[in-house]
């Protein structure tokens, strides 16, 4: 490389910048990426909807899928938009044909070349090696196991890839799955890499857990984070469902008591002094229109016929506005509604108060309207996301 063009590329590929294996994925590198991930050990144990589309093979235990069922999944419309599903399905078994370890079976079927760790009869001999560099390659791996453990011959290796960042090019990840020549040599890869003796070029220690027990181990975090978000998700909604029930309450219980008025020209103690002449005044809203909450219904229902006599009887206002006040009132909205959840007046007061900045200094937080309504849609709504959540992201 001539000097003058910058680093060399050695220099680059030692710093991680223009590795081979670590190049940005092109378009047909995604899809297969994609591919491999929804048939690879890491996913297709686990995924409950592909586990009822599995054809498996009674020669060699190997499990295949139909094309045109994975060509409906999101991310694969996303990658090919341009195409129809049976175009989808034939560029799926097309990308399976360049895969080390998925094949093209018969019947539009894409089938897996090894078989899912819980059916390998190989599993109980087999060793789940990690630590080692993603460039590691298998002679790197025999001459690992020879100086560590020089009994424990591999009958064969499989190199596994890091599909889960779909902005790589299906980069290999220092992870191996070993087969042994008996559950004998296995347990001793496992008993030196317990013991830190077995170690890479450059002395780290590896990691080797039986091949089983790893995927065994893997099962039970997935089943644990599975139970703790069903656990979390239930909590949500019976917070939604008691916050929709305290609405309801809360809606009952002031219905009747609240007033919505309009065209009010004096100030709030005149109000104030207008209402609580039929009735104890629990809150007024300050303005020409909002809404007073009374203590009972009987003076909510008083100061209503008085209002409207005297608005009614009123003389219009003068230029300045500082005329007799007047006004129309009525029955807040929970009087003209069935009693089916609304929180009606007063929780539209307490909005009301609440976009305006009140800090309602005049009156004590635990007599203010509590909005229920609003309460409960919004704990309805953070449930419904968080359910959603998972089957998404799991269906994608």
């Amino acid at each position: 490389r001539d000097a003058s063009a910058g680093p060399s590329v050695r220099a680059s590929v030692l710093r991680g910048v223009a590795s081979p294996e670590r190049k940005m994925a092109s378009d047909e590198d995604k899809l297969l990426r994609q591919l491999e991930f929804y048939m690879s050990d890491a996913s297709l144990p686990y995924d409950t909807f592909l586990a009822g589309e599995l054809r498996r093979s009674e020669a060699d235990a190997t499990v295949s899928v139909s094309a045109a069922t994975l060509a409906g999944f999101p991310r694969v419309v996303a990658l090919l938009p341009d195409l129809s599903a049976e175009e989808r399905a034939e560029a799926l078994v097309a990308a399976a044909a360049r895969s080390d370890t998925l094949r093209a079976c018969d019947g539009g079927h894409i089938g897996r070349r090894f078989p899912l760790p819980a059916d390998d009869p190989a599993a109980d001999h087999s060793v789940f090696l990690e630590g080692l560099p993603p460039s590691a390659d298998e002679a790197a791996v025999l001459e690992v196991l020879a100086a560590c453990v020089p009994d424990a011959a591999p009958a064969s290796t499989r190199r596994l890839r890091d599909l889960k960042d779909d902005r790589q090019a299906r980069a290999f990840s220092g992870k191996w799955h070993v087969e042994l020549a008996d559950a004998a040599a296995a347990q001793a890869v496992v008993d030196a890499a317990a013991a830190k003796s077995l170690r890479k070029p450059g002395g780290q220690a590896l990691r080797a857990t039986l091949l089983r027990a790893h995927y065994e181990a893997e099962a039970a975090k997935v089943a644990e984070y599975r139970r703790k978000t069903a656990e979390k998700q239930a909590k949500r909604k019976a917070e939604a469902e008691a916050a929709e029930a305290e609405a309801l309450r809360h809606a009952h219980k002031e219905h009747g008591k609240v007033l919505r008025f309009s065209g009010w020209a004096a100030d709030r103690q005149a109000l104030l002094d207008a209402c609580g002449a039929h009735g104890e005044v629990a809150w007024a809203d300050d303005g020409a229109e909002g809404h007073v909450r009374f203590k009972s219904r009987e003076g909510a229902a008083a100061a209503l016929a008085a209002l409207q006599a005297e608005g009614a009887a009123a003389p219009p206002l003068d230029s300045n506005g500082a005329g007799p006040a007047a006004a129309d009132a009525e029955m807040g909205e929970t009087d003209a509604v069935a009693e089916a959840g609304e929180a009606g007046g007063a929780a539209e007061a307490g909005a009301k108060r609440a976009r305006d900045g009140d800090s309602s200094a005049e009156e004590p937080a635990a007599k203010r309207p509590a909005g229920g309504g609003e309460a409960g849609a919004e704990a309805g709504a953070e449930a419904g996301g968080e359910a959603g959540g998972e089957a998404g992201g799991e269906a994608g």
